[in-house]
């Protein structure tokens, strides 16, 4: 074979290949999402985990590795659940750089069951120029809505939501996700994005009552929910918002709207109208406080401690 020959047939095999393989970047390209099976806490390459491989070990966590490959990008997931408890709730981790959310997460999977999804950027906050809490959308309409989302990503979206309806969680329970962000905001000096001080449009803000600690009560520690409907307008919303305030609890609400869809979990799950949506958000280092969070939210929402004796809930009938 000339070598000039050769050179043009091994482009022509390699384009080929990467044809086949979806590597090419173009959404034209298929896109594919596997999973592994069971493996021990140990094998997961996720410095989180290894900081809480002592405690996962000791307790019926089975741990699995998801991949998916979709519009230019490989994302991987690390997924935990609990063995003995599979029906407790499911959290979502979009950010690999928020430490306390996930420590609140293992706190959440060891003690009610359930389990998790973290998603993996090597500890940065965006993959390759794409915020994961922003890659949410089933179509290349509903995604150019969105600034902050490169790429269409229903297979991404589809990948994340199948966990929440997995086994006997499936038409049930709501949607929860841990969050971390910085102290105050830019209009009182801090550095944060989202603020019990901060006035946005299409947000409203519902204080929690004086219970409980003190940290609670801080303006970086809330639940955010999202619907469509204003939360003054709607009665199921008023009142879940009204039993949160009664914990203790501070609630940001969002009103979402085709002209604010920003392609996040809460706007698209709204925007879809897949269930209740509640994202547990926490200052960076305040564990203990995302913790108590936890213990509250489920508290609230009749989810009790696998070692007790279960009631009526939204996961565990």
């Amino acid at each position: 074979m000339r070598p000039a020959f050769g050179r043009l047939f091994g482009a022509a095999v390699m384009c080929v290949l990467l044809l086949l393989a979806g590597c090419g970047g173009g959404e034209r390209f298929a896109a594919t999402s596997t999973i592994s099976g069971c493996m021990d806490p140990s094998e997961a390459r996720s410095a989180d985990i290894r900081r809480h491989l002592r405690a996962l070990r000791r307790a019926p966590i089975c741990y699995r590795r998801q991949e998916v490959r979709e519009g230019g990008h490989h994302w991987v997931f690390h997924l935990l659940e609990h063995t003995k408890a599979a029906d407790g709730p499911f959290w979502v981790l979009p950010h690999d750089n928020e430490n306390t959310a996930f420590d609140a997460g293992v706190h959440a999977l060891l003690t009610y069951g359930g389990g998790l999804l973290a998603v993996d950027t090597g500890g940065r906050r965006s993959h390759f120029g794409q915020d994961p809490n922003r890659n949410f959308s089933s179509s290349r309409a509903e995604s150019r809505l969105c600034g902050a989302q490169r790429r269409p990503a229903p297979v991404f979206t589809r990948a994340i939501l199948d966990h929440y309806r997995a086994g006997k969680r499936k038409g049930r329970g709501p949607y929860l996700t841990l969050h971390n962000n910085g102290d105050g905001h830019s209009g009182n000096g801090g550095y944060g994005n989202i603020s019990m001080a901060r006035v946005e449009l299409g947000l409203s803000r519902w204080p929690g009552a004086a219970i409980g600690s003190r940290a609670l009560r801080d303006e970086d520690n809330l639940v955010f929910m999202a619907s469509t409907r204003p939360a003054a307008s709607d009665p199921a919303t008023r009142r879940q918002i009204a039993a949160l305030n009664r914990a203790g609890i501070n609630v940001i609400h969002k009103r979402v709207t085709s002209g604010n869809f920003d392609c996040s979990l809460s706007d698209y799950i709204a925007r879809h109208r897949l269930g209740d949506y509640y994202n547990l958000e926490a200052q960076h280092g305040a564990r203990g406080t995302q913790i108590e969070m936890v213990d509250r939210l489920l508290a609230v929402l009749g989810v009790r401690p696998v070692k007790a004796k279960p009631r009526s809930s939204p996961f565990l009938e």
